[in-house]
């Protein structure tokens, strides 16, 4: 059996994997390329602007990172995100004084005098001086518009003392002002991070040197070469669609684009001409070797190209010599990171949306496995795939971003906006780095109670049922917000979780009440005959939908009293 140190080492390795310099956009201090990996794939921005948020010296003053997030619901307060990273050369205990240390300087940004400060005593990085430049700190503390949360990231083991200390942090601060992420914490991300790999075979390509060119980048090699239809075929993985685990889509169901690329592949007299019209594939590889005729594979994957591939093996029976395809080969190391930059990038086309090309993110990877360990009865899907066959209660992740956003986020006007939500902006704003997978069930089972109470929700705004959905589950949780008992399904959907019965009869409840809000909007419009009930336009107003979580609160809060009185 492993001991107590042998199992820290094995997170610290594991995580060392992932947070590596070489994909790291040149960053050189260990603590600044944790921090990068951890705002790429816990907080969610974009790889090439995650790097802009990052401070890579030695006077940043405990302050490795930062960012704004934009203001939940109808505030008006941004948050200010402070992030310090420390990288010890073992994964030793972090004490008490590392915790301390870091909530010193976090005051620096507390006031704008606080900040003034800082800035003119010096010395400061220049990185972080423009940084709270460009995000205009200084005029969104004079304008008392600003807020702040600090997350500690470490790649040691936060100790007893430490962890008292986080706990004393946000009972004077508040519930999420002091966020810890150690090694304890990291290394399960890092596991469902590294689980899309290359197939681990070797693969060799027929490739004369008349049909290739070969260039080294970063050491790595890259060769693009005309290859036979018929070889690819071969490569083992199309039958179970592991040849696709770090594309961003894996089989689309048939469509328009589909079935006319497997009738062109049955008209032999233009397979001549097809490497002239098609765009050709990208596969990744851990290592590539170029020896005579042959391009050798070690590792295995399709990241651009797996609806041509599928559709090549659907009509196997008409592929012929003359039928070539261009293929991008990568060779990518054993770097997680610089397979899924490559997959990003190479499906920026359309009709790839970023929901697809979030897919392989490391918060997306996150919350399925969580999913997958803590609530086997669900699935959390991430990416279209024709091929699966699902067994349990399947959630969408779009679908689960627009109720997450209603929600948590509060913000139901932007929620109808699917195509939007996995967009930079929304989509850190939306999967926030707290936001697990309890957090996905408990808004899936808020949408449940919903539907299940739906004969009581006005017929007229059932006309447009997903977009009365939506407001529905926004009024619900903001009449959970009202109680201390329902306010902790919210805060800590674990627990809540645990008594699933007793829970959705709760949230029926809430949902009874949310529908009386929207039926005394019906009446209003009833008496008013001069006016008509536009609700298809309302139901996306921030305007409107704020009032009427106004009103909802104050009819729902009447009611309770009623309630009891009569008990």
């Amino acid at each position: 059996m492993a001991t107590k140190q042998q199992i820290a080492q094995e997170k610290y390795n594991l995580l060392a994997s992932v947070a590596n310099p070489e994909a790291s956009e040149g960053l050189s201090r260990p603590r600044s390329v944790l921090a990068l990996w951890f705002l790429r794939n816990i907080v969610g921005f974009d790889d090439l602007d995650a790097y802009e948020f990052v401070s890579d010296g030695t006077d940043d003053r405990g302050v490795d990172a930062l960012y704004v997030e934009a203001p939940l619901g109808d505030g008006d307060n941004d948050t200010l995100v402070l992030i310090q990273s420390k990288y010890p050369e073992s994964p030793k205990e972090i004490g008490e004084p590392d915790i301390a240390s870091f909530t010193g300087f976090a005051s620096h940004f507390a006031t704008l005098e606080a900040l003034d400060q800082l800035l003119q005593d010096g010395p400061i990085e220049p990185p972080l001086a423009a940084l709270i430049k460009r995000l205009n700190i200084r005029s969104k503390l004079s304008q008392g518009k600003l807020q702040t949360r600090l997350i500690f990231l470490t790649a040691g083991i936060l100790g007893k003392k430490a962890t008292q200390l986080v706990r004393a942090a946000n009972q004077a601060h508040g519930a999420d002002y002091l966020t810890a992420y150690d090694l304890n914490r990291l290394a399960p991300i890092c596991e469902a991070f590294l689980v899309p790999q290359p197939i681990d075979l070797d693969v060799d390509v027929e490739a004369p040197e008349s049909r290739r060119f070969q260039v080294d980048v970063d050491g790595r090699k890259q060769v693009v070469a005309a290859v036979k239809a018929s070889d690819i075929v071969k490569w083992p993985g199309i039958e179970d669609r592991t040849l696709f685990d770090l594309n961003v889509r894996k089989e689309l169901r048939p469509n328009r684009v589909s079935r006319s690329f497997r009738k062109a592949l049955e008209k032999t007299a233009d397979h001549e001409n097809f490497l002239a019209f098609h765009n050709g594939l990208t596969v990744v590889s851990h290592k590539i070797e170029v020896i005579g005729d042959t391009v050798k594979l070690s590792g295995v994957s399709v990241v651009n190209g797996a609806q041509s591939v599928l559709g090549l093996n659907d009509r196997s029976e008409f592929l012929t010599d003359d039928l070539l395809l261009v293929v991008k080969f990568v060779e990518i190391g054993e770097h997680s990171q610089v397979a899924r930059e490559v997959a990003w990038r190479s499906n920026s086309q359309n009709p790839v949306n970023a929901r697809n090309l979030r897919a392989l993110s490391g918060i997306q990877l996150r919350l399925e496995k969580e999913m997958r360990d803590t609530y086997p009865g669900y699935v959390y899907v991430t990416r279209p795939d024709a091929s699966a066959k699902y067994t349990g209660t399947v959630i969408q992740n779009d679908s689960a971003a627009q109720l997450l956003c209603a929600v948590y986020t509060k913000q139901p006007w932007l929620a109808v906006k699917l195509l939007a939500l996995f967009e930079e902006e929304n989509y850190t704003l939306i999967f926030r780095d707290y936001i697990g997978a309890s957090h996905i069930v408990l808004v899936h089972e808020i949408s449940e109670a919903v539907t299940r109470i739906e004969e009581q929700i006005p017929r007229i705004y059932l006309g447009a049922r997903k977009l009365t959905q939506l407001v529905m589950v926004y009024l619900t949780a903001e009449l959970m917000r009202t109680e201390e008992t329902s306010l902790g399904y919210l805060e800590d959907p674990a627990t809540a979780l645990e008594n699933l019965e007793d829970l959705r009869k709760a949230l029926e409840d809430l949902a009874r009440h949310a529908a009386g809000s929207l039926a005394s909007r019906a009446e209003d419009y009833v008496d008013d005959e001069e006016q008509f009930d536009d609700y298809k336009v309302d139901f996306k107003n921030r305007e409107v939908l704020v009032k009427l979580a106004k009103d909802a609160r104050k009819q729902y809060a009447y009611s309770r009293r009623i309630e009891r009185r009569q008990n």
